[in-house]
């Protein structure tokens, strides 16, 4: 998280909206469910991303329909970020350089 996003998402209102959303998106993330794979959400991506500009405009980091439950590795590829790992066919884990 960006320093001047803290105060925003230790929030009440952000916690809030968070679950609601959650909530209305049945906890699954909604990339994979697009593709047809059920996949439990762990984060709430902004579709109109946060910036020092709009940080404190509800418009964007308040609207539900600004908002979509995501697991980790869609909300990554959302922000054009690789999975920094691999998991070989025994399950073993390594870092990706």
């Amino acid at each position: 998280m960006k320093d001047w996003a803290k105060f925003f998402y230790n929030s009440g209102q952000w916690h809030h909206v968070r679950d609601y959303v959650m909530k209305r998106d049945a906890y699954l993330c909604q990339d994979c469910l697009a593709k047809n794979k059920i996949t439990p959400a762990e984060e709430v991506h902004h579709i109109i991303p946060l910036a020092p500009e709009n940080i404190t405009d509800p418009s964007i980091t308040l609207d539900e329909n600004n908002l979509v439950s995501l697991c980790r590795e869609c909300h990554r590829a959302r922000h054009g970020r690789e999975k920094r790992y691999e998991v070989d066919e025994f399950g073993r884990v390594t870092i990706k350089q």
